[in-house]
């Protein structure tokens, strides 16, 4: 299993080039027909992102460079932010430019929410949770969600020209994966390519019941609804 560390090492020294993944630029430009694929895709899961419609307080981790923080700044009164890069949530700082964002950098490994929230969201995160943690990281969410509140949660599925046309092709069975920069550096990162089925049920011994669905290539998506306790008789 990769360094946790090295991966947080990986991300800093990214996020200048992050959005080139996002935006399919550079050598993640897959050409015309299947950018026009992931554009379409990414829009499939805003939607059904805006359709939880305004919230008061929401939670946003790993919020990297800000791609999704505009859309949750729009939907919240009060969004805070956490990623474990400086140099990410400077970018999204700049990007999002909003007042009712409240930034923290923290190992989400490490750091605990001090409130509950109406909204989680996670973008591309979950992914990186090594099997080891994800128990532990999905109870800590659950923690963060007040009754009735949501889960809101989008990561890759396993299609490699989601990738960099330089990266070696995708292990569904594996759990880490060699990452190169522009600058030719590489690191080794988690990634696990978790079923919607598995996580689907996990959730919900957590009292987050709901749905996962897929995109037609590239992305799951989804998550639940916090469980109100059980009325003591």
């Amino acid at each position: 299993m990769p360094d946790l560390q090295q991966q947080i090492a990986y991300y800093r020294a990214r996020a200048g080039e992050y959005d080139e993944w996002f935006e399919r630029r550079g050598r993640y430009d897959r050409g015309p027909e299947l950018n026009a694929q992931w554009f379409a895709e990414v829009a499939q899961v805003r939607q059904a992102l805006a359709a939880l419609g305004p919230q008061e307080e929401v939670l946003e981790l790993a919020a990297g460079t800000g791609n999704w923080t505009r859309q949750l700044a729009a939907q919240a009164r009060q969004l805070d932010v956490v990623d474990a890069s400086p140099e990410m949530l400077a970018i999204n700082r700049h990007k999002v430019g909003q007042p009712a964002v409240r930034y923290t950098q923290a190992d989400l490994f490490a750091w605990q929410a001090e409130r509950q929230y109406d909204l989680v969201f996670f973008g591309f995160w979950l992914s990186h949770v090594p099997p080891a943690r994800l128990d532990t990281f999905l109870a800590a969410v659950a923690q963060a969600l007040r009754p009735g509140g949501h889960l809101f949660m989008v990561d890759s599925l396993p299609e490699n020209s989601s990738n960099a046309r330089d990266h070696a092709d995708y292990d569904p069975a594996g759990y880490s994966h060699t990452r190169k920069l522009n600058d030719g550096r590489q690191f080794e990162i988690v990634k696990v390519f978790y079923q919607p089925e598995e996580l689907q049920a996990l959730l919900a011994t957590h009292g987050i019941l709901g749905e996962i669905l897929t995109t037609s290539n590239y992305f799951w998506y989804g998550g639940g609804t916090k469980a109100a306790p059980e009325t003591q008789g």
